[in-house]
């Protein structure tokens, strides 16, 4: 009996789905393409989808200026302003 590997955690999970002839026909010649299963490919596509649609939402990009400018303010604040200083008493 084949001992599951130890790199990928195990699946437990079932996701079921339903599909076109075509559909499926279209996966499973991307699958093959890929050396892969059509379950690992569908499941490996959707989740590299998942990260990168998650990591748009999770990071913000700003200008290479924009960087400049805020390490800048933070690595030379200005001096608070009487009302931050009464604020903080």
């Amino acid at each position: 009996m084949k001992t599951p590997s130890t790199n990928y955690p195990r699946k437990e999970e079932q996701i079921a789905l339903r599909a076109d002839a075509n559909t499926k026909t279209l996966l499973q010649q991307a699958a093959d393409i890929s050396g892969l299963r059509l379950e690992e490919f569908i499941v490996s596509t959707a989740v590299a989808r998942a990260q990168r649609l998650l990591s748009q939402t999770t990071t913000t990009r700003v200008s290479n200026d924009q960087f400049c400018r805020m390490l800048d303010a933070i690595e030379n604040p200005p001096a608070p302003t009487d009302d931050l200083v009464d604020a903080l008493r």
